[in-house]
């Protein structure tokens, strides 16, 4: 895989790929990352190009300050562009405990510097926020922290957010050894995440930027 740079625009990137629903998005890292994709015509659908943001009732997607981001072709061998990589220097809060934002919002502290992970609770959910909050301090990844076994049981909404993109998955959590459904659905797989890589392994994608978002073009996850 050869990594090549573009010279468009990344924001006129994003806007021209965000307006078909051919394409395909991640925000994430290695172990832990969102993917959206949209049916043209389905239920909730929004799309706004100009703004750079979809959503719908399955999930979301919002890009915003594209300044100092730089655009990165993934091209195989037969010259086929697999995957456009928008990185910066930019982090994100980089917390490795779960923290909580609001009575709702909760970082799970996955500990890596440009990603972050965080749930959305429905508000009547009181269970899994009482579960959530006994976490508050700790590494998600233990044994002995409750938030985890609940998020699996909530399916609360997992958002996934960069310097500058925000994903977000609405769809249920798959049991084990389901499958992920159609459209957005979100990855953590701790012992990929513990590992603590930045890309996928064997990433041409250049030392000291990080990937805030991920275009597919033409590719349904």
């Amino acid at each position: 895989m050869n990594c090549v740079e573009l010279s468009e625009a990344p924001r006129d990137l994003v806007r021209r790929h965000l307006a078909d629903a051919a394409n395909g998005w991640s925000v994430g890292t290695w172990g832990a990352i969102g993917e959206f994709q949209y049916d043209e015509g389905e239920p909730g659908l929004v799309v706004d190009a100009e703004n750079l943001s979809v959503s719908s009732r399955r999930g979301a997607l919002r890009v915003g300050d594209l300044a100092e981001v730089k655009p990165f072709a993934l091209v195989d061998e037969k010259g086929r562009t697999r995957e456009i990589a928008f990185c910066s220097a930019r982090p994100a809060s980089g917390r490795t405990v779960i923290h909580a934002l609001d009575a709702v919002t909760f970082d799970l502290g996955i500990g890596v510097p440009h990603i972050d992970m965080l749930v959305r609770l429905r508000e009547d959910d009181a269970e899994t926020r009482r579960a959530l909050e006994a976490g508050i301090g700790r590494p998600l990844l233990t044994a002995e922290n409750p938030a985890g076994p609940a998020i699996g049981k909530a399916s609360p909404t997992r958002v996934f957010a960069s310097a500058f993109a925000t994903l977000e998955v609405h769809q249920p959590i798959p049991p084990p050894g389901g499958r992920s459904p159609e459209g957005p659905h979100s990855h953590l797989l701790p012992h990929h995440l513990k590992e603590g890589r930045m890309h996928a392994p064997g990433s041409p994608l250049p030392a000291g930027l990080y990937c805030g978002l991920s275009l597919y073009p033409r590719t349904r996850l």
